[in-house]
């Protein structure tokens, strides 16, 4: 059930002194009003960047199923893959690997001249540096997991 929270913000508009009064819906679940404003972030920094985002997916099927699956996001000259995942049952025999390579590989025919991630402690730091990525940046929760940023020249 959403729930609300009141405020009141003092603000010009049309360059007069007003009291306007806020009330900020709490949603959950919130993946439609998510989407929504979402949406808008695209348009924004287009605006304010110039940037561009192409987004592509590669998936391994076996029997119609998806077994292994990976998107890129190519912006700014830079790949940021997103959502690499490879079944349980194949990991261990270099679908991990190939799939990488060919999302990276998408992306420097895009122009893409960097890439970069993020991992958590209990995913797969090990395979990524294995593939030539370096932390950049390391966030400690509160309860012993940690989240790494990574990157690498293309």
């Amino acid at each position: 059930m959403p729930t609300a929270l009141q405020i009141i913000a003092t603000a010009k508009p049309e360059g007069h002194m007003a009291e306007i009064h806020l009330e900020f819906e709490r949603v959950e679940p919130d993946e439609d009003v998510y989407a929504d404003y979402s949406a808008r972030f695209g348009d924004y920094n287009s605006e304010h960047s110039g940037w561009t985002i192409e987004t592509y997916s590669y998936v391994l099927r076996q029997g119609g199923a998806i077994v292994a699956g990976g998107r890129g996001h190519v912006y700014l000259g830079t790949l940021e893959i997103r959502g690499l995942w490879v079944d349980d049952a194949f990991r261990g025999t270099g679908i991990g690997a190939a799939l990488l390579h060919r999302i990276e590989d998408e992306a420097r025919d895009r122009g893409a001249t960097k890439s970069w991630l993020y991992t958590y402690s209990w995913q797969a730091e090990g395979f990524y540096a294995a593939h030539g990525y370096r932390v950049f940046a390391r966030f400690d929760f509160p309860h012993g997991h940690h989240r790494l940023d990574m990157q690498k020249s293309l």
